[in-house]
């Protein structure tokens, strides 16, 4: 029997996840960039709503095709390397976006930047799974999910700070490009795939990481690991999937279309637009934290897990999907803002998928699965934007009926959630039979 460290355990998790954090926040500020310049970029090269839908949506289309091989990456070679690297080229390609002197060469950087991309979230759950004990996972994974939106936040108060100062969109992207290497350098020379590999991880904090196991690691201690028609047949992980898409539809659909929404159906100016913004996507920040501090508090309460998920998953789906159906009713701007700050607020409780990886798939196997499960994210992404294009082009440049499509989104994501067995990891080994 192992007898556990009396040692006062480090806190270096905690410093991990704060160096990943900052690279997620710049992730998403890069991002940002686009959605918060459209109404300029649009303006200078002549974008019609469907041209900007499909250029907002590009990023996501080898993000999308990226995940998989990413997952696979990351579970073979370690966060450390993979995550490092793509930092530096989605940098670089953030950089190049603002030297762009035609749609077509920007949507050639978003491309680019969506395969950098591809990796980092589920390099998140990879070093949940690993750095952290089952108890912590929740609240990991929302805090680092919390830098997206909070990026957004201030990606639109950095962004029409920097047009305002300069005149234009493109320094945006030249400057947080830049930023994004230096960090992801940072990030490569810090962070280590293992407590174990670290050298300021002392036994204390191990014996905390390791004390306790996972239901997926639990059920494959003494058998073999699932295989890809194990998942296929799994109605969990299917709910996963389509849960994870209805959320990301939401989600990007309101990323990509609120600042050009605030701006020409409400009337913000510049100024206003950053912190409208702002107080949108801040709101986000606000819903991850307390998903992430609910679920772990009431997961410790009971092993109902099933009961404890679902009432969490079922407040931000409906909370939601309400928020986002008085849009079309709403004419003031203000009253537009406290509506869609609730929608994103219940909306990302979702962040609360990312410690699912960590919890029903066997540790082997977390990358692999985040990816795939980010498949769904990044389809999402593609398909809100240009869905919304065409929606707003075809009423006129109205938005009611692109938000009626994203309440049937929340839809989605709310029946997919409800399906998914929290009890029993993700995938069964299917039983083969002995020779007598």
């Amino acid at each position: 029997m192992t007898v556990p460290s009396t040692v006062k355990p480090s806190r270096i998790r905690f410093q991990i996840f704060g160096v990943l954090w900052i690279l997620v926040l710049l992730n998403f500020i890069d991002r940002a960039a686009l959605s918060i310049s459209m109404p300029f970029i649009s303006e200078e090269f002549q974008l019609t709503p469907e041209l900007q839908g499909w250029l907002l949506g590009s990023f996501f289309w080898t993000y999308l095709l990226f995940q998989i091989p990413g997952g696979w990456l990351l579970d073979r070679f370690g966060p450390r390397r993979i995550v490092g690297w793509a930092g530096a080229i989605w940098g670089g390609a953030q950089l190049l976006g603002g030297l762009a002197m035609s749609g077509i060469f920007l949507t050639g950087t978003r491309l680019a930047l969506g395969a950098a991309e591809a990796p980092v979230f589920p390099a998140g759950s990879k070093l949940n799974s690993k750095w952290l004990p089952s108890k912590e996972r929740a609240r990991g994974a929302t805090f680092i999910d919390a830098a997206g939106p909070f990026g957004s936040a201030v990606g639109g108060i950095i962004v029409t700070a920097l047009i305002g100062l300069t005149g234009g969109w493109r320094w945006a992207f030249i400057l947080t490009g830049a930023i994004t290497i230096v960090v992801a350098v940072l990030y490569y020379v810090y962070l280590r795939d293992t407590p174990e590999e670290h050298s300021k991880v002392n036994q204390g904090e191990l014996d905390h990481i390791r004390g306790d196991v996972d239901v997926a690691d639990t059920a494959i201690a003494t058998g073999t690991l699932p295989k890809l028609s194990d998942y296929a047949r799994s109605t969990s992980f299917w709910g996963l999937w389509l849960g994870r898409l209805g959320w990301a539809t939401v989600w990007w659909g309101i990323i990509s279309w609120t600042p050009s929404y605030l701006s020409t159906a409400m009337g913000f100016d510049l100024a206003a637009l950053g912190w409208g913004t702002f107080v949108v996507y801040g709101s986000g920040v606000v819903g991850q934290l307390v998903a992430g501090w609910a679920t772990d508090k009431y997961r410790a309460r009971t092993d109902d897990y099933n009961r404890v998920m679902k009432t969490i998953l079922a407040i931000s789906g409906v909370g939601m999907i309400a928020a986002i159906l008085t849009l079309p009713v709403i004419s003031n701007g203000y009253v537009a803002l406290v509506a869609l700050s609730l929608a994103v607020f219940f909306n990302q409780f979702g962040g609360i998928y990312w410690a699912f990886p960590s919890w029903l798939a066997p540790k082997p196997h977390v990358g692999t699965v985040g990816g795939v499960m980010n498949v769904a994210s990044s389809a999402g992404g593609g398909l809100a934007p240009v869905v919304m294009g065409y929606a707003i082009a075809a009423t006129g440049g109205s938005f009611a009926g692109s938000f009626l499509f994203l309440a049937a989104a929340g839809a989605l994501y709310v029946a997919g959630s409800m399906v998914i067995n929290f009890n029993k990891p993700l995938a069964r080994v299917r039983a083969v039979a002995v020779a007598a």
